[in-house]
């Protein structure tokens, strides 16, 4: 969660690490200290001397660890260091992308299954008939089946396990049953590349960082609106490996994110912005992506090294959104990394408002009350949305300028994360904004134009709907469309045909045609740039859930 930033005389270590040859046993805490340590400077060094020792560093830990007591390493589980294991419930997604990546690093963690009935109905899926009757003659456990049933693979039992599932059909149906099973899995990180000592995307420079971190820019509007010198989408392999390190990033430290995980490798985004810092956006994969918004996440690297994080759903002119940096790097230039993301975002899509929801200030999330997040947000231009809360803000802000090194207390930030904050650029108007209030209501117009539509089936109600609206729309055949198109149009096709298309002119006609192809291309950014155009479409989507709330008629 956010932290605010920390004075700039107390971004960077005041020493090195230590020169690998003077590396001796340690504790475990001191081995984490002296990693992240490492990892920083690895990320921010202010001389290649300063890089060579933390790289040799990182390497020297893994082995040092490795070669000493047990108990220190096993306190380390899940620190993600390199050497040490990490134990978790991954999803079947993470769990795929594991099996792919560190074949043989994986094992099912039989020792923390209580309940085997899951798992059990998970593997009936992959048996032959002729297994049954000794699956379910309850002399065998659950482990020696799967024993008796990969003899001859070499694999172990998780391996075994994914082989089986990949490729299986409808895969949202083994997708359930996995993530239903709940298999606790210890990943062994070894020398692996995905370890937080080594997950890094290779860049062609080094930036050293030879002064003071950057501050939060005085005027945050005018730098997201400042011109970025390039944006680049990255080839289909380049794409693949950077989803990698963002996929690692998170499951070294226990934290998964469909963003990344159904990230799209023909759509990977990268923005250079200065002083070895580069932005990455993800876009989805054509089946994953949300009917309505574009979901789009974000991966900040310093010099390669990933360091923090976030996902977005861009809206018309809006985008929701938040950022996390990693503990080891929350000293680091948080403020400005912030305000470089949604300068990317606006350079993307032209979102001229940024939303930030109360679980992002603190509601329902004591990491982010404790460490004062709304004044993170606040500082950079950021305003509630209720004007109750917001007079109390200004009520609170002039307590703190008139005692110093007064905070906040936990009450009265929880008061101040009670609703939404917004901030706008200039040219943002308020009538453009779609209140996230009418997405579920946008849900319902389209469950009821599938309801209407009849049919044997739900299937067949949602083509009728999208025959209707290509009548409306003057769209005569898909044949020339891809699967994908096809596909994306049918997801969009409920809401539209819900509207009242008949007062439409037809450049707004054509632009709807547009949208509703691009839903399902190549890039999804086409879509999120057709739909913040698409005024006529925001204003009576928003019309139609107005009149469908309870009371209207």
């Amino acid at each position: 969660m956010l932290r605010p930033a920390k004075s700039p005389q107390t971004y960077l270590p005041g020493n090195s690490v230590s020169k690998p040859a003077s590396f001796k046993s340690r504790s475990a805490p001191a081995y984490r200290r002296l990693h992240d340590k490492a990892c920083f400077q690895r990320a921010f060094p202010r001389s290649k001397s300063e890089l060579a020792d933390a790289g040799s560093a990182l390497q020297q830990i893994a082995t040092s660890i490795s070669a000493g007591p047990k108990a220190v390493s096993r306190r380390l589980t899940d620190s993600g260091i390199a050497g040490t294991l990490v134990k978790y419930r991954f999803s079947y997604d993470v769990a795929m992308w594991l099996a792919g990546k560190v074949p043989g690093a994986v094992e099912i963690d039989w020792q923390e299954i209580q309940d085997f009935e899951p798992l059990d109905e998970l593997l009936r899926q992959v048996q032959e008939p002729c297994e049954d009757e000794f699956f379910d003659s309850g002399g065998v456990s659950t482990r020696e089946w799967m024993d008796v049933a990969r003899a001859g693979t070499g694999r172990s039992s998780f391996d075994w396990l994914m082989s089986e599932l990949r490729g299986k059909r409808p895969p949202a149906v083994f997708r359930q049953l996995y993530n239903a099973a709940d298999i606790p899995l210890v990943w062994n990180l070894g020398d692996c590349p995905y370890s937080r000592s080594t997950n890094v995307f290779p860049t062609h420079r080094v930036a050293i960082r030879n002064a003071d971190l950057r501050r939060r820019p005085r005027q945050a509007r005018n730098e997201i609106r400042k011109p970025l010198a390039g944006i680049t989408r990255l080839t289909r392999e380049r794409g693949a490996r950077l989803i990698d390190v963002a996929v690692a990033s998170l499951a070294t430290r226990h934290r998964e994110t469909n963003h990344f995980d159904f990230a799209n490798p023909d759509e990977v985004y990268l923005a250079d912005v200065g002083k070895g810092i580069a932005i990455a956006v993800f876009g989805l994969l054509p089946a994953h992506r949300y009917p309505l918004e574009c979901t789009m996440g974000y991966l900040i690297l310093a010099n390669g090294v990933p360091i923090g994080y976030g996902g977005s759903s861009v809206l018309f002119r809006q985008i929701n959104t938040g950022i996390n940096i990693f503990d080891e790097y929350r000293r680091s230039e948080t403020a400005f990394l912030w305000v470089q993301v949604m300068r990317v975002y606006h350079a993307l899509v032209g979102c001229t408002r940024y939303i930030a929801n109360p679980y992002q200030l603190g509601e329902g999330n004591s990491e982010a009350l404790q460490s004062g997040a709304f004044w993170f947000y606040y500082r950079l231009g950021y305003r509630p949305v209720e004007a109750g809360v917001r007079r109390f803000a200004l009520e609170e802000q002039a307590k703190m300028r008139k005692t110093p090194g007064y905070r906040s207390p936990v009450a009265v930030l929880r008061k101040l994360a009670s609703c939404d904050m917004h901030l706008t650029l200039p040219g943002a108007r308020q009538r453009e904004y779609f209140a996230e209030e009418w997405l579920p209501a946008s849900s319902g117009l389209a469950t009821r134009e599938l309801g209407l539509a009849g049919g044997r089936s739900r299937s067949e109600g949602a083509s009728r709907v999208v025959r209707k609206l290509q009548e409306s729309l003057g769209i005569r055949s898909l044949a020339t469309w891809t699967p994908d198109e096809r596909r994306g149009m049918k997801v969009i096709a409920p809401f539209i045909a819900a509207l009242d298309l008949s007062k439409w002119s037809r450049s707004e006609l054509a632009l709807t045609r547009k949208l509703l192809r691009a839903k399902g291309g190549k890039y999804e950014l086409g879509f999120a740039r057709l739909m913040a155009g698409h005024d006529r479409l925001r204003e009576s989507l928003e019309l139609a859930c107005r009149r469908s709330a309870p009371g209207n008629s």
